[in-house]
């Protein structure tokens, strides 16, 4: 199990893309909880914390102060984002009555929304006058 992409959010979690097209949510507080050390200044230090990148090689996340993990410790220590949307809003959605959206857990890469199209038909204009 490799990671493919993640995002770093300054809540020291860590939105993870996995190569079987999973997204999993990672709190890094939870998961180091009782560590010294390196491991420790992650989830002590933002700056630290925010310094993570993805090491293609390995295809895991590792921090400037050298510190790694086993890509699948993070699949089993992280949760799905599917079951957590679904666990959470699919609840609220049916007490209040509200259709419950299909998910989607990756847009095709030809996706181009409605803003888009439009900012692309705007600048042709522009670009003619």
């Amino acid at each position: 199990m490799r990671v493919l992409s993640f995002y770093p959010t300054k809540t020291f979690k860590l939105i993870l893309e996995f190569e079987n097209s999973d997204y999993r949510l990672l709190d890094m507080r939870e998961f180091l909880h009782n560590k010294e050390g390196l491991m420790k200044e992650i989830i002590n230090d933002i700056e630290v914390f925010m310094t993570a990148k993805l090491d293609e090689v390995a295809g895991t996340v590792m921090w400037a102060n050298d510190v790694d993990f086993d890509p699948g410790i993070l699949y089993e220590s992280s949760i799905s984002l599917d079951e957590l949307i679904n666990n959470d809003s699919t609840k609220n959605k049916k007490a209040r009555g509200l259709p419950i959206p299909k998910k989607i857990t990756k847009l095709p890469d030809d996706y181009e929304s409605e803003i888009s199209r439009q900012n692309r038909r705007l600048i042709k204009l522009l670009r003619g006058l």
